[in-house]
């Protein structure tokens, strides 16, 4: 019944409108704000540079070597007499070292678990600020079309009640019969009404000239001749369907659910500060005169330390950032619930404001085609005396007030459309724009999780991991 109920509003409004040749459909507009939205493409960078934490998060597990070279040279007395004699110290050397933590009870697993939440939470709000710039994007479009149709409604209203100044006036200085005179009230009437009209139609003007600066700034070009969408797909059948739908794919409750998920991770990361970590360094290197240089001279040192470091005490340092932790993480947790019901609302009121769009547009369409009709009709009866002009001129007004209003609940109506997609996390461009190149987040989420790989890191990984 949707479906039809906007196939009809979508026909309506292009036989209402001239025919216009390339119009700029909400499709494209879409497209062009995905490719171009500064803020969309801003975010998806951010999205890349926090997917970097789980790469850097995984260094802990993977070995460091250093190159290190010195030189010296040094000369000065044995005391504070040079008399007694000098000394000099000539050499240089160099030596790689080698460095690998081989358990750290969890601490650089829980790191791990923390950053993949995170880049996670990430993803999700980037699909917050997608479904954000399409909302964004499909109001300023429906911002023009609105404006543009008030406006002619405007124009059209001011031609009619230039018309009906002159042919008011005309009666009044001619006379006639009885019945077709007008009084110099008449005449007044109708010239507030004209300079009224003017009025508005001026207010008019600069409601589009501001709705046509925000396309541009959202959508990044001029909006051209735009044509009335249909029903934005993806709309279910029911509320219920609706609400499993948010619940499960609401772009800021999954957000919110990963950040509770890195916030739990915290915690471990903390408490793992108590226990042993065990680390291994190895070091090779020469050593010998710096100047002059003899490679002969040069002898080689070689060096291997296990280390196990216990804290025992830390002035509370560790104990402290546990409550910390524990405390943010229930934080946490009420922003998922928090999530959750505003993703509910958000479905709720947009779900009704859809339903009520709907009959607001049929019966808009059924008070304009009346409006006309009555107008037509006063402005024929006026001419045989039948009616007066405050009969023409509230009829008019009547009709315009129907036009402004249908126009509003056609804007209204695919806009609460598109909040309720957003409340669903079905606005996104893989919804509307199935034949764009996608961004795609979680590409480059798992890109990160395994750049910088090396064959050290699976058995490091797996004995960290126990006991958590």
């Amino acid at each position: 019944m949707r479906s039809t109920t906007m196939s009809l509003i979508a026909i309506t409004w292009l036989l209402s409108t001239p025919a216009q040749a390339q119009a700029q459909t909400l499709t494209q507009a879409l497209a062009l704000a995905y490719r171009s939205n500064p803020t969309l493409l801003g975010e998806q960078a951010n999205q890349r540079a926090v997917t970097e934490n789980s790469s850097q998060s995984r260094a802990g597990w993977r070995p460091t070597v250093t190159v290190n070279m010195d030189a010296n040279y040094q000369q000065g007395p044995y005391t504070n007499a040079f008399a007694l004699g000098t000394y000099t110290s000539n050499y240089a050397e160099g030596y790689v070292t080698a460095k690998q933590t081989i358990y750290s009870f969890g601490h650089v697993a829980n790191q791990v678990r923390a950053a993949d939440a995170r880049s996670r939470a990430e993803g999700h709000a980037l699909r917050l600020t997608e479904s954000q710039v399409f909302t964004n994007a499909i109001t300023a479009y429906m911002d023009v079309l609105r404006d543009r149709n008030v406006l002619e409604v405007r124009r059209a209203d001011l031609d009619m009640l230039a018309r009906q100044v002159k042919l008011t006036t005309s009666r009044y200085t001619l006379g006639g019969q009885p019945s077709e005179q007008v009084t110099r009230t008449d005449v007044e009437q109708a010239e507030t009404r004209r300079r009224s009209a003017e009025v508005a139609l001026t207010q008019a003007q600069a409601t589009l000239a501001a709705s046509e600066a925000l396309f541009r700034a959202v959508i990044g070009v001029e909006p051209k001749n735009l044509a009335m969408p249909d029903e934005l797909p993806g709309i279910p059948s029911n509320i219920q369907q609706a609400v499993q739908t948010a619940i499960a794919a609401n772009p800021q409750l999954a957000q919110m659910r990963e950040t509770k998920d890195a916030t739990a991770a915290d915690i471990d990361t903390a408490r793992s500060q108590w226990g042993p970590q065990i680390q291994v360094q190895g070091t090779f290197g020469t050593i010998g005169p710096g100047s002059p240089f003899r490679g002969r001279e040069y002898s080689e040192q070689v060096s291997g330390t296990v280390s196990l470091v216990q804290p025992i005490y830390n002035g509370d340092l560790y104990n402290s950032q546990i409550r910390q932790a524990r405390a943010k993480d229930e934080q946490a947790r009420q922003n998922v619930e928090l999530a959750r019901r505003t993703a509910l609302q958000n479905v709720g009121t947009n779900w009704q404001a859809v339903e009520n769009g709907l009959e607001a547009i049929k019966a808009g369409m059924a008070e304009v085609q009346s409006g006309e009709t009555t107008l037509k009709g006063y402005q024929l009866e006026y001419g045989y005396g039948l009616r007066s002009t405050t009969d023409v001129l509230y009829a008019d007004q009547n009709l315009r007030t129907a036009q402004v209003e249908l126009a509003s609940s056609r804007h209204d109506t695919i806009v609460a459309e598109a909040t309720l997609l957003a409340a669903m996390g079905r606005l996104q461009a893989s919804d509307l724009l199935p034949n764009e190149r996608h961004y795609n987040a979680d590409a480059k989420f798992q890109r990160a999780r395994t750049r910088g790989w090396e064959p050290l890191q699976a058995p490091i990984s797996a004995i960290d991991k126990a006991g958590w």
